[in-house]
């Protein structure tokens, strides 16, 4: 980018994020660290104040007196957004993380407060989006915008082999890392989700053939309330013992759940929880500080299951 351009980025960075070292700017701007001098020049040229500091992790900052236009933020207000900022940051599956921080700067830029810390988040273990997956998702959702079919070749989860499907669009969802495109399937005639993964989709051919949104479409229809698909819902009636009953009483496990203590290493919990697959795994989490009151079917199938896997431990 130019050097005006660049220049003006620098001057909005510091406000926004208040002091940054070189590399750090020059990692922003994408440019050479010597550039950052440079720009330092300038701005203070143009009148900016910029407070400079040496040795290795030297680097600038804006003096708080520097003039910029003033959004009328609340401290609240503010606050959350560093906290916004900081979360989203801690989340390498939001494809528009870059943008996103991008228009953060902008908006932090124009306020009089003085940056504040926010709170610390865990870096999602959620690895980088493939580049070529990166790329299926954003051709998807430009389809979706303007209403164009698009011809996917993918692999469904109980097939063996690829086959050539067209679709209509009509949201692209993410749920625990992982993006769907919810779509109309001409195959299926009905809606389908479908998983941008390297193991299901290969191709993402947009077409020139334009479909109409059916207006009486109504995204909750087809998701659950919990996730992605529309599962069997399970209601749960369980006793927690020990350790495993307080690690459960501090998280929100299913649907609308209620939970009561019956002594002191004894919970009580009555939940509602959302697929099969979901539901067993939960329960076999617990290991054997669990009682399972309701649903007695799950309950003889985990049986089924433990009993399976102590043949593997001790085959005859």
């Amino acid at each position: 980018m130019s050097k005006c351009v660049n220049c003006i980025r620098m001057l909005v960075l510091l406000k926004a994020r208040g002091f940054m070292t070189r590399a750090d700017l020059a990692r922003e701007l994408d440019t050479n660290i010597r550039n950052i001098g440079v720009y330092r020049e300038e701005l203070e040229n143009a009148g900016y104040k910029i407070i400079s500091t040496t040795g290795k992790f030297g680097g600038y900052k804006l003096e708080q007196s520097t003039l910029f236009p003033v959004l009328g933020l609340h401290r609240e207000e503010y606050q959350s957004l560093i906290e916004a900022m900081n979360y989203m940051s801690s989340h390498q599956d939001f494809l528009m993380l870059h943008q996103y921080q991008h228009a953060m700067d902008k908006i932090l830029a124009t306020t009089n407060m003085q940056k504040v810390d926010g709170g610390v988040y865990v870096t999602s273990s959620t690895q980088l989006m493939n580049p070529t997956l990166k790329n299926f998702i954003m051709n998807m959702d430009r389809a979706r915008k303007d209403h164009f079919a698009v011809d996917i070749k993918y692999k469904g989860m109980h097939s063996q082999t690829f086959e050539r499907i067209r679709i209509h669009p009509y949201e692209i969802l993410n749920d625990k890392g992982s993006y769907y495109c919810l779509a109309y399937s001409l195959k299926a005639k009905d809606f389908r989700n479908f998983k941008f993964s390297e193991e299901r989709m290969k191709e993402v051919q947009l077409t020139n053939t334009r479909f109409e949104r059916d207006r009486d479409f109504k995204l909750e229809k087809h998701i659950g309330e919990q996730g992605i698909m529309q599962n069997e819902v399970y209601e749960i009636d369980v006793l927690l013992h020990d350790e495993q009953a307080l690690l459960i009483s501090e998280k929100m496990i299913g649907i609308h759940p209620v939970g009561e203590w019956i002594d002191d290493t004894t919970y009580h919990l009555k939940t509602l929880m959302e697929g099969k697959i979901a539901t067993l795994q939960f329960l076999l989490s617990c290991g054997n500080k669990i009682e399972i009151k309701e649903p007695m079917i799950l309950k003889a199938e985990l049986k089924e299951i433990v009993e399976d896997m102590l043949k593997q431990y001790h085959p005859k």
